[in-house]
């Protein structure tokens, strides 16, 4: 089963939920911005599924999008007014895959990948 935080957790961010089903077994789309990049959080935590998209915000110009099926966990590893960053785990069979995504100061990601054996 996925981890996922609890909807309150994300309430700072939240863009778009239904109000007919518990946030575990829902759609939730969160829209915000640092100042140089615009991020779009979508997570929908019983099918394990996350997208992030992370466009320039002068430009409009797309610079990641990170679309995962299998996400096992998902933790937010900072939440402060000038520093936030989350990271996802994707547990294979013989590997475990990490992303680290800073959301502040500013847009950073980091994919690493370890052997589970």
């Amino acid at each position: 089963m996925a981890i996922f935080p609890e909807e309150n957790d994300f309430l700072s961010l939240l863009d778009n939920t239904s109000k007919d089903l518990p946030f575990y077994y829902n759609k939730a789309t969160y829209r915000f911005s640092n100042g140089e990049e615009d991020f779009i959080v979508t997570l929908s935590p019983s099918y394990g599924e996350v997208e992030i998209q992370v466009t320039q915000c002068v430009s409009n110009r797309l610079l990641s999008l990170l679309d995962l099926k299998r996400v096992d966990k998902f933790e937010i590893i900072t939440d402060k007014k000038d520093h936030s960053s989350a990271q996802l785990t994707v547990v294979n069979e013989d590997t475990q895959q990490m992303i680290e995504i800073n959301f502040k100061p500013y847009f950073k990601q980091t994919f690493k990948e370890h052997f589970t054996w």
